[in-house]
């Protein structure tokens, strides 16, 4: 019994030095939200002038990159940047085409974020890299401008909070539009709440009336 007990305190102390660092939250709430070998498919569309030019679907697969984020992080640029394989969904390379992500790269240098403490991240993000408009609703974070370089070409970029990884980008020039969405978000309830709060307040008010109007008559 007693070797039994000294077996399975060595396995518990052992499976403790195993657990991988960059599970851990940082003193300020931040952790990955993404493993090595997740994958992810996204629609990826343009118009111009209300026409549609390409509709493809991009595959993402982390591959490495995944650092222990610095406990007191102070500076966006020292978040460390994870790798990714970036394809089309049948196997080929992106080639020349991956020149659209210029528009990517000018409001933010990576495809996820570590997930947690979201306050902090906007602080960074517009002490550092571009001092935009803080996105956040619903189970999504981002960030968003209407100008580059002087220009009219709105850009948006959102991830998802619960993994931390890009959900939306979106870039909107006075001829036409690129849109990338990943796919297997669903309806995000809380979003909708928040973009559309007068109107459910409206409604739920006017169904309380309704409710309150029926009882009476029972």
């Amino acid at each position: 019994m007693k070797r039994t007990l000294q077996v399975l305190l060595a396995i518990s102390l052992a499976t403790m030095f195993l657990v991988s660092p960059v599970a851990a939250a940082t003193s300020q709430g931040l952790e990955w939200g993404i493993v090595v070998g997740d994958q992810w498919n996204f629609d990826i569309s343009t118009t111009d002038n209300g026409v549609v030019d390409m509709s493809e679907v991009i595959y993402f697969e982390v591959t490495g990159g995944i650092a222990v984020i610095p406990n007191i992080l102070d500076n966006w640029l020292n978040i460390p940047k994870p790798t990714f394989d970036i394809e089309w969904a049948n196997g080929t390379s992106l080639g020349w085409s991956a020149l659209i992500f210029i528009f990517f790269a000018v409001i933010t240098d990576s495809w996820v974020v570590p997930i947690g403490n979201y306050t902090l991240l906007g602080e960074l993000y517009e002490d550092t890299i571009y001092n935009g408009t803080i996105y956040n609703v619903g189970n999504y974070w981002g960030y968003e401008t209407d100008t580059i370089l002087g220009q009219p070409i709105g850009v948006h970029v959102d991830y998802l909070k619960s993994d931390g990884f890009l959900a939306h980008w979106t870039v909107t020039t006075e001829n036409g539009t690129l849109t990338m969405t990943r796919q297997g978000l669903g309806f995000d309830i809380m979003g909708f709440i928040q973009d559309n709060l007068l109107i459910v307040a409206a409604g739920g008010a006017i169904l309380l009336i309704v409710l309150i109007v029926c009882i009476k008559r029972k």
